[in-house]
């Protein structure tokens, strides 16, 4: 296999897709498993670096990055790995907060093409060859070990239990809020999925959480105690936060019951980011990482993709966020009404796949916009966005403009007329599908 471009190399992982003949439930179950044997093909990459994992539904993505550019300043040599990306593949893994280069992206993707072409798994975990995901993963991996790294972030993929990502030995778990998402898959209720996530906690490793609920709270807390791990508490250990959404960022002041306080203007704004910075500080004071001043500089600086981002379009402000939860949808449309109150005259471009809480997102929409337009986030995951418009029509009062329109340009061109402000969320596929729209 040779590669002359980063192109080819992200062609090629994407080819690793298992065909729809194969079995998912198979592929699932034996899933740790089979990434070991990868790894292990590959020499154990993971092992080159100590490791940070975060689970959970929602704000996993932006906790990460604050965690990873506190850890840059702090000196040390960090690589991020997300999933998945939003408008460039590079996203889904940085070194100190920057891309990797083209050239080192290619040697190292000819060094796992060069295992990989030989390399056969047991037909009984459902597919012999390794999948995308867990090709990205090791990827990452082995980026990270070429590049020298000493901390690595790492963001799971789905859950935690059987995630490619669970195959590290962390020196710290973190666990974001946990929401209904992907219960075919993780179950159907807060108990259930929060069993899933907790299992990426290792023995007698170090666990931070952010603010659970309290259901998901004792799960945690009890997966804890059975593998002998220290547990930190943000609910615990955070005194108060105050936080104000504007268009410059958000201004925050976070103060834990140790007396420290932080203010902090955040370049990514949305009230949640609040409590992405307080976890990732908790992180950063728990293992010792912590600089005062430039650990607040550091958080920020931190931006990602897609995280409330404000693009104007024929003069009217639209923004984009990657909310795909009830709680998350709460913060960003809180935010979004902060800075844009005139609710006569706005409209959200609401979309979600399938396995997500769209009821519950639907009545945070339905009850805060006058024109809401049905759409589809991209045809690379399943959506019935006829399905969820009949939902969003018997739900919506009399005041409020229901439309069904999967054509995003169309959706987009529809949502300005006559609109003061324009809110695209519901689905990270949505927000990747917009922001490739608004750039043109």
């Amino acid at each position: 296999m040779h590669f002359d471009s980063f192109d080819d190399v992200t062609r090629w992982l994407d080819s690793f897709i298992p065909p729809s003949s194969s079995s998912p439930g198979l592929i699932r179950g034996a899933r740790l498993d089979r990434m070991r044997r990868l790894l292990a093909a590959l020499g154990n990459p993971e092992d080159g670096f100590k490791a940070i994992h975060v689970a959970g539904s929602k704000g996993k993505g932006s906790t990460c990055r604050y965690i990873s550019a506190m850890l840059t300043a702090a000196g040390e040599k960090t690589g991020l790995y997300l999933s998945p990306h939003l408008v460039d593949y590079r996203e889904r893994f940085t070194l100190d907060g920057v891309f990797f280069d083209d050239a080192t992206l290619i040697e190292v993707a000819h060094g796992l093409a060069d295992v990989v072409d030989g390399f056969r798994l047991d037909p009984s975990s459902g597919y012999d060859r390794p999948t995308t995901f867990e090709l990205y993963t090791a990827y990452a991996y082995m980026l990270f070990r070429h590049a020298g790294c000493t901390w690595a972030v790492v963001e799971t993929g789905l859950g935690g239990r059987l995630d490619a990502t669970n195959t590290l030995e962390e020196v710290c778990s973190v666990i974001t809020p946990i929401e209904l998402e992907h219960t075919a898959v993780l179950g159907d209720s807060i108990e259930k999925i929060a069993t899933e996530k907790s299992r990426i906690i290792k023995k007698d490793s170090i666990v931070v959480t952010g603010l659970l609920r309290p259901q998901a709270f004792s799960v945690v807390r009890a997966e804890a105690e059975r593998q002998g791990s220290r547990l930190v508490s943000l609910s615990h250990e955070l005194a108060g936060l105050e936080t104000s959404t504007t268009l410059d960022g958000e201004v925050c002041s976070i103060m834990f019951r140790d007396g420290e306080s932080h203010h902090l203007k955040l370049r990514m704004p949305g009230e949640v980011q609040a409590q992405n910075a307080a976890l990732a500080l908790l992180v950063a004071k728990t293992l010792g990482f912590y600089r005062k001043g430039i650990g607040e500089r550091a958080l920020e600086n931190a931006t990602l993709p897609g995280r409330f981002e404000v693009h104007y379009v024929d003069g009217v402000p639209v923004v984009i966020d990657v909310c795909h939860t009830r709680v998350s949808m709460m913060h960003t449309v809180s935010s979004f009404k902060t800075l844009f109150p005139d609710t006569a005259h706005d409209a959200c471009i609401f979309a979600a796949i399938e396995g997500k809480d769209i009821t519950h997102m639907l009545q945070t929409v339905l009850s805060s916009f006058s024109k809401v337009i049905i759409s589809r986030p991209s045809s690379v995951k399943r959506s019935d966005s006829e399905a969820i418009w009949r939902e969003a029509m018997q739900m919506k009062g009399d005041d409020v403009t229901v439309l069904h329109i999967p054509d995003a340009h169309h959706a987009l061109k529809t949502a300005l007329e006559g609109s003061s402000a324009v809110l695209v969320a519901g689905s990270f596929y949505l927000a990747t599908l917009f922001e490739e729209i608004v750039a043109c």
